[in-house]
């Protein structure tokens, strides 16, 4: 097959992509980033998540759209009005642009596939992704 020119496929296996920690409140977040700002031409990023039990990112807001699709665990998901509480898997959570939002995990952590904003995967991952 001859070189290809322009974009490519990405394919990544269950453990390949990227991987970074984050902490917040003495709890860890773990981060698989499968597609970068990079390989989208700059829309998006995609990424999956796993946090400790009780893990909480505190309700804040952004200027580009993110969302997010729960693998395993209960979620309660920081919205502009009341927090939904109970989240498992199988739903799925927009949040368009500048709505405030957050999450906390349940008793049991969590695994979340998450579409980033470039802005956030930037701050994940640095700059040079």
């Amino acid at each position: 097959m001859p070189d290809q020119q322009g974009p490519k496929v990405v394919l990544r296996g269950p453990a390949e992509g990227d991987s970074i920690i984050l902490p917040m409140g003495g709890l860890q977040a773990h981060i698989t980033r499968k597609a970068s700002r990079t390989e989208t031409g700059g829309h998006w990023a995609l990424g999956e998540a796993w946090q400790d039990p009780g893990f909480d990112n505190p309700p804040h807001t952004h200027d580009e759209a993110e969302a997010f699709y729960v693998l395993e665990g209960s979620y309660t998901f920081y919205t502009d009005t009341d927090p939904a509480e109970g989240v498992g898997p199988g739903t799925f959570v927009f949040i368009p642009p500048g709505a405030v939002h957050g999450f906390r995990t349940g008793p049991e952590g969590g695994r979340l596939l998450c579409l980033w904003p470039s802005t956030v995967e930037a701050a994940f991952f640095g700059a040079s992704s």
